[in-house]
């Protein structure tokens, strides 16, 4: 439920998530600016697979122990700028990693970057926003809840930008007993 740590391991038995925080300790949203409704060309296992060529692989993994630690504190103490500069960052980061993995993999969209330029604007017009993203073109949004519908409204001018998705912290999955229709 709500925020969660994903434990490392090598099993399913091993590699888990755990909850933190409830989905109310944080006012943290997601807005989600889908830029692409079509399937990568390159899946992100082997994505995945081709990381380990890149020359930054190595310093990702001595240093990532550290940033997990740093987020957990930044979580506790509800730090949002720090919190932030952390994501954004480790976003940063995991794309160079693609870039220059052998051969390199772009999942980066024009309107993925659009959004990211954005977002450095945003943060000086003082609104508190970090980017975040995976291996997909979407970009992550992330703010507290009295922000979500300006960056959301914000994000959908934005040139590419075909939807946006707000995202709470929500109870994780779960059996119910009631039927959902």
């Amino acid at each position: 439920d709500g925020v969660v740590e994903w434990l490392d391991g090598e099993t399913s038995e091993t590699s888990y998530s755990v909850s933190l925080y409830s989905p109310d300790y944080w006012d943290i949203v997601d807005v989600v600016a889908v830029t692409s409704t079509q399937k990568k060309e390159v899946p992100s296992s082997a994505g995945h697979t081709l990381a380990v060529s890149s020359p930054f692989f190595k310093v990702r993994q001595e240093n990532i122990k550290q940033k997990i630690i740093d987020c957990k504190k930044y979580l506790k103490e509800k730090n949002f700028r720090k919190l932030g500069e952390l994501i954004e960052a480790e976003a940063l980061e995991l794309h160079a990693i693609y870039l220059t993995s052998s051969p390199s993999l772009i999942y980066l969209l024009p309107s993925t970057l659009r959004v990211m330029h954005e977002v450095k604007k945003w943060r000086k017009e003082e609104i508190p926003v970090y980017f975040t993203l995976n291996t997909g073109q979407d970009i992550h949004l992330i703010c507290e809840k009295k922000n979500a519908e300006k960056v959301s409204k914000l994000a959908q001018q934005i040139e590419g930008v075909q939807k946006t998705i707000i995202n709470y912290p929500a109870n994780g999955a779960r059996i119910i007993e009631k039927h959902l229709f």
